[in-house]
């Protein structure tokens, strides 16, 4: 049972500077663009790119939306995409991701919009597991080589949930398509908030151990499962309605996992933290 006491300080944490953390987080990509077709090709590249840390991988995905760009956008890009568009992508890498992974990226989205017209039909309505699962089935049905010939990097962007991966980054895309709230988009409106899992990376797992949400020590699918559950038991509707303001109090250091008075003093969440009284 989640203390209701944490409720009212996850609201509190909404209150925070909620666009400060939008110039950090990338979502803000796929906000640049009016058509929900071009949003849901940038949102599932810059999805893709969302590991490590924001300054490193930003770049390449703005590198990237000026290719776009050059071609009329990214709808206009995916779905025009060769031998041209490949080549032209042959600078671009981020840590162990090279250009044919990403010419890899594009050619799916190209046939995924051919087969279903745009990439959320992919995805269907059911529990969570079956509905990430057989979405990510269907996208990697549509990638033109076997998946024994993927290289290590492509790889991580297809995990299975079956696999016990958090599958973070899909989460995270689910959630901008999804939601109907700020900040997310909502344009998947055939998927309800309610079959979403928090999108649970090292902050999110550190902050729900501490405030009671979740009693796991790993961040991958069982412990995503139980701090969703916890969140429903608060907003049965929308459980991740908390993971964009709880991530980032991660990420803009407002969490050090441990007591430190001039961190802990101004956080929403301390009288609800265990940590937070040293």
């Amino acid at each position: 049972m989640v203390d209701r006491a944490l409720q009212q300080r996850l609201d509190g944490l909404l209150l925070q500077d909620t666009k400060g953390w939008l110039a950090r987080d990338p979502l803000r990509f796929p906000r640049r663009f009016g058509d929900p077709a071009d949003q849901e090709i940038v949102g599932l590249l810059a999805a893709m790119l969302a590991y490590g840390r924001v300054e490193l991988f930003a770049p390449v995905i703005e590198k990237i939306l000026l290719l776009m760009a050059e071609k009329g956008g990214p709808t206009l890009f995916v779905d025009g995409f060769g031998s041209e568009e490949e080549e032209a992508l042959r600078p671009v890498l981020y840590r162990w991701n090279r250009h044919p992974d990403f010419a890899r990226l594009f050619r799916m989205m190209q046939r995924v919009r051919q087969d279903f017209g745009k990439i959320g039909a992919a995805f269907e309505p059911g529990p969570p597991k079956k509905m990430l699962g057989g979405g990510i089935q269907r996208l990697r049905a549509r990638v033109a080589l076997p998946m024994d010939q993927w290289s290590v990097g492509f790889r991580t962007w297809l995990p299975s949930p079956e696999d016990g991966s958090a599958c973070k980054r899909w989460w995270l895309y689910l959630r901008w398509m999804v939601r109907q709230e700020a900040p997310d988009l909502g344009i998947w409106t055939h998927l309800d908030p309610s079959q979403l899992l928090t999108p649970v990376d090292t902050h999110v797992s550190r902050i729900g151990r501490l405030v009671g949400l979740t009693g796991r020590k790993d961040a991958g699918w069982r412990t995503a499962e139980e701090i969703t559950a916890s969140f429903a038991e608060l907003c049965p509707r929308d459980p991740v309605r908390y993971d964009f303001a709880l991530a980032h109090l991660g990420i803009s250091e407002g969490c050090a996992g441990r007591f430190v008075a001039e961190i802990c003093g101004s956080c929403p969440l301390q009288p609800v933290c265990r940590e937070g009284t040293g």
